[in-house]
C-alpha cells in the first residue's frame, strides 16, 4: 500500500498505486426506497487491475464516483492509501475518473478542458497527451459536445492515460470506440500499467474483452457485494465438471441470475 505523505497538501510521489478500502459503505440518492450500495465492505488491492463487474443498476457507477471524491457516502467510509476519498484535495489529485459526465467541460474548446487537467493533476504529460490524440484520431479543433460518442470515448482515454495518477477509475471508457481505437487503448493502458503499476479499477458490460486484462474482480448486485477475489478465483468457482474453465461472463451470469448465486461476503483481494 502507498503510504499517504506527511504533508497533508502533498501529491503523493511514492510509485504505484494505493490500496481503494470500504468499510461499511452505503449510499442513498434521493427519493431512492433502496440504497445504490448497502453495506459495502471491500479492500482492492494496491498497484492491481480490478474489473468491477455487475448488471445495470447494481452500483457500478456509485462506487467510482464515492472513490474519486464525488459524492459523500451516505454511511460508512471510503478512503484511498488511508485518507478519505471525499473533501480531501490529496486524494482528488491522486484520482482520475473518466467516463462519466464530470471529465470534460461540454461547450468550450477541447484545448480547455486538457489544460484544467493538466493544472490539477500532478503527473500530467501535456507530450503525452498530443501523441495520444493523434493515436486515438481525436479531432483538437473542435468541443467535447460535438464529438461523436467513440470520439469523446477516446478523449476521455487520453486523459486518462496523460494525467499519470496514482489511482484510475474507469466507467465504461470505451463505449462507442471502434476496434481499431478500443485496440489501442486496451494496449496503451497495459504498457502504462507493467511501467507505473497504479491501481486501475475497470467497469464494462464487454466482460469479455476486458478479461485477460483483470488480475483481481468485484461482483456487484443490487448494490451489495456477492463477490470479490482473483480472476482465477473466480473463474474456477464457476466452472463446471467436463465444461472446461469458465468465462467471466459465465461467473457474472451465475452470480446474479440465480443460479448459483455465491453468498455475500466481506472482500479482501489479498
Amino acid at each position: 500500500m502507498t503510504a499517504p505523505s506527511d504533508t497533508p497538501d502533498a501529491p503523493d510521489v511514492v510509485p504505484g498505486g494505493p490500496a481503494i478500502e470500504a468499510n461499511d459503505l452505503t449510499y442513498r440518492y434521493a427519493k431512492r426506497d433502496e440504497p445504490a450500495l448497502a453495506g459495502l465492505t471491500l479492500t482492492l488491492r494496491p498497484g492491481t487491475i480490478t474489473g468491477l463487474l455487475g448488471r445495470n443498476g447494481s452500483g457500478k457507477t456509485t462506487l467510482l464516483s464515492l472513490a474519486a471524491g464525488l459524492r459523500r457516502p451516505t454511511a460508512g467510509r471510503l478512503t484511498v492509501a488511508g485518507r478519505p476519498a471525499f473533501d480531501d484535495a490529496t486524494t482528488a489529485r491522486a484520482v482520475a475518473c473518466l467516463g462519466g459526465p464530470r471529465c470534460l467541460i461540454e461547450d468550450v474548446p477541447i484545448r480547455r478542458s486538457l489544460e484544467l487537467w493538466a493544472v490539477t493533476r500532478p503527473g500530467w504529460d501535456a507530450q503525452e497527451a498530443a501523441r495520444l490524440m493523434e493515436v486515438f484520431e481525436v479531432p483538437l479543433r473542435t468541443r467535447p459536445s460535438r464529438l461523436s460518442l467513440g470520439q469523446r470515448s477516446a478523449l476521455e482515454a487520453v486523459v486518462a492515460l496523460a494525467c499519470h495518477c496514482p489511482v484510475l477509475l474507469l466507467d465504461e471508457i470505451h463505449l462507442g470506440m471502434d476496434v481499431v481505437v478500443r485496440r489501442r487503448f486496451w494496449d496503451e493502458l497495459l504498457a502504462l500499467y507493467l511501467r507505473e503499476r497504479p491501481t486501475v479499477v475497470v467497469s464494462s458490460h464487454q466482460v469479455d474483452e476486458i478479461e485477460d486484462l483483470l488480475e483481481d474482480v468485484v461482483v456487484l448486485h443490487h448494490g451489495r457485494l456477492v463477490a470479490a477475489g482473483t480472476a482465477d478465483e473466480l473463474r474456477a468457482a464457476h466452472s463446471r465438471p467436463g465444461r472446461g474453465l469458465a468465462s467471466l461472463a459465465d461467473a457474472l451470469i451465475d452470480l446474479t441470475s440465480g443460479t448459483a448465486l455465491a453468498d455475500s461476503t466481506e472482500g479482501e483481494l489479498s
